[in-house]
């Protein structure tokens, strides 16, 4: 018999402890925003040990995902 897979994305809260696992990227995205969106805090969606994308609250009961690749504006 052959081991389980444990799913590879997991979502971290801002402490910095996995809350919950998920099979595919999009799942780890959807949760990960609404979970920033209704506690007001920055949740990092991560593949194993690197941290791939944030999901950042802005407002009231909402959340925008950072991957991190977007240029900075110079002003």
């Amino acid at each position: 018999m052959t081991k389980a897979k444990r799913p590879p994305f997991g979502i971290c809260d801002s402490k910095g402890q996995t809350v919950s696992r998920f099979h595919t990227r999009f799942m780890a995205t959807k949760s990960a925003l609404s979970w920033a969106a209704q506690k007001g805090q920055s949740v990092a969606i991560r593949r194993g040990h690197i941290i791939i994308a944030w999901a950042r609250p802005f407002g009231t009961g909402a959340s925008r995902l950072d991957e991190g690749h977007t240029p900075e504006l110079a002003l």
